[in-house]
């Protein structure tokens, strides 16, 4: 199974990801902000697994990334481990936002709206993009997000 359960947490974070985009194309900003969390969380973890070999409980992003981060080092993989420190330092406001875009779009007592929406979308599209180029480099695996 250790092939297969990454692959099915990869096909779930981009169909995670198509969800959002479509809902916010019909103007569904919570949804769109939901499933766009949903994505980098899954995405994260498939990698975390292939890392580590082992399946992460756990759902804020930045736990998450601090994870991998420790899970790469233990591997060796030090050189990657710090390109991902230097994204979540450089990015730390924008995963702080998304990590509470799920409970927010789900039990706030406020609505996002359209450029909430959107901005929190292509947060974690970079958040996916970044996991997808550390997988290239550790696997020599090519992924490109697709964007529409």
């Amino acid at each position: 199974m250790s092939g297969e359960y990454p692959d099915l947490l990869r096909r779930r974070a981009l169909s995670a990801l198509r969800w959002a985009r479509r809902a916010f194309d019909e103007g569904d900003y919570d949804t769109a902000v939901r499933e766009a969390e949903y994505a980098a969380q899954l995405y994260v973890k498939s990698l975390l697994y292939r890392v580590a070999g082992e399946e992460v409980r756990g759902h804020d992003i930045r736990e998450l990334l601090g994870v991998l981060i420790s899970a790469l080092m233990e591997a060796g993989l030090e050189e990657e481990a710090r390109v991902l420190v230097d994204y979540v330092r450089r990015r730390r406001r924008e995963l702080a936002w998304l990590s509470e875009a799920h409970t927010r779009a789900v039990y706030g007592p406020i609505e996002y709206g359209r450029r909430e929406a959107e901005l929190l979308l292509r947060i974690a599209e970079d958040v996916v993009s970044t996991a997808m180029k550390l997988e290239a480099k550790i696997f020599g695996e090519e992924r490109e997000l697709e964007r529409e």
